[in-house]
């Protein structure tokens, strides 16, 4: 029992320090029966006994023991330096020294996310789960549009005017390369309309999307929360923990706005590391699943979620049509002509999106908002629906 404690309690405590009369944390013998769930005042005392014996110190170079009878420890609080430190390492690799068919990177990744599909927060609510159409969930997608030409093409199929872009049009953006598709939305029709960052006086349009199939998400916004408490003596524990700390601030720097201009750079880890979660197997039950889509917090709009589909899933149909939708262009670029549309692009084999009928909205952008609580632009709704 000894050798199965000792590790537990050296990642997990530290010595307590020193106040001006009194030492900080609790005494060894509440440490060991806590962590164990012993009764026994004599199995207790037996494993300190073993713990102490079998210290490991040598004193001649200055060292101290760790185990002993009249000090007190203190719970540490999950560090993230290893994963943070595998995430600069994999930062420096993508972006200074080699992007394409980087092994090292791709090796990186796999020991940063392994195991992260089994992540729950304090709620026991997952990290990774299965987004299902019967739970009614609506995804919602903005443009800007200069004309009524514009509104009026979009009408004729929304799926391609709203959707994610055509081959041809897909610019770089903070989960994909360019050429790469992917499907950009918001939980809510105010984040969508914040994201575009619109400017007063112009026109967005707004369309509903639902789900047609099952996908499996990556919830970034799960680790704004505590992690599950795992028992310290559960051989993964140290590894999840500090993980779940990483991922903690891995989320912040995935939602945090990125200056115009620095876009070409700063967008490249996310970019590499959503492809590499769309196309890594993970265990999943009895088989194996990629990601279909990852949710982040919008840095845009306060509370706002988005989320990012890539692959097959991020194609879109209009219900009841025959030629689906693959999409438009990036939904920042307000130079679009939409009469460059590729509409005849075959669909994607199986798309994970359908618009929902009567959805597509026009909005006038009349204001701005500034500070707390209302950090998107008003918006008023002129009444012309499709």
């Amino acid at each position: 029992m000894g050798k199965i404690v000792d590790p537990a309690l050296r990642a997990n405590y530290a010595i307590g320090e020193w106040m001006i009369d009194y030492q900080e944390g609790n005494e060894l013998h509440f440490v060991v029966s806590d962590t164990t769930g012993a009764d026994d005042d004599a199995v207790v005392q037996g494993i300190i006994n073993w713990l102490i014996d079998n210290d490991d110190y040598w004193p001649p170079d200055g060292e101290e023991a760790f185990y002993a009878e009249d000090q007190t420890y203190i719970p540490l609080e999950p560090a993230a330096w290893r994963h943070s430190s595998l995430w600069s390492r994999f930062r420096d690799e993508i972006m200074h020294r080699q992007r394409f068919f980087n092994g090292d990177a791709q090796g990186l990744l796999r020991d940063i996310f392994d195991g992260v599909q089994f992540q729950s927060d304090i709620r026991s609510k997952p990290a990774f789960y299965r987004l299902n159409p019967k739970d009614g969930r609506k995804l919602y997608r903005a443009r800007v549009i200069r004309t009524d030409r514009d509104y009026e093409q979009i009408k004729q199929n929304p799926a391609t005017g709203m959707g994610a872009p055509p081959a041809g049009l897909r610019r770089a953006g903070r989960m994909n390369a360019a050429g790469i598709a992917v499907f950009y939305g918001a939980t809510d029709l105010d984040t969508a309309i914040a994201e575009l960052r619109p400017a007063v006086g112009s026109t967005v349009c707004v369309c509903t999307f639902e789900l047609r199939r099952p996908i499996y998400v990556l919830d970034l916004t799960r680790f704004t929360k505590p992690g599950k408490k795992i028992d310290i003596l559960a051989r993964n524990q140290v590894r999840r923990s500090t993980q779940w700390a990483f991922m903690q601030s891995f989320a912040n720097e995935i939602s945090k706005p990125i200056l115009p201009g620095d876009e070409h750079l700063e967008y490249v880890p996310a970019q590499v590391v959503a492809e590499f979660l769309t196309t890594h197997p993970m265990k999943w039950g009895a088989g194996q699943v990629t990601s279909d889509a990852i949710i982040f917090n919008s840095a845009q709009s306060s509370g706002g979620r988005n989320i990012a589909i890539m692959g097959d899933a991020a194609g879109a149909i209009v219900v009841g049509a025959d030629a689906p939708a693959t999409s438009d262009h990036d939904a920042l670029d307000g130079e679009f002509d939409l009469m460059e549309f590729a509409t005849s692009a075959r669909p994607p084999p199986n798309p994970g999106l359908e618009v929902r009928t009567g959805s597509l909205t026009r909005f006038t952008i009349e204001s701005a908002a500034f500070g707390r609580g209302e950090p998107f632009p008003a918006a008023q709704d002129p009444g012309d629906h499709f």
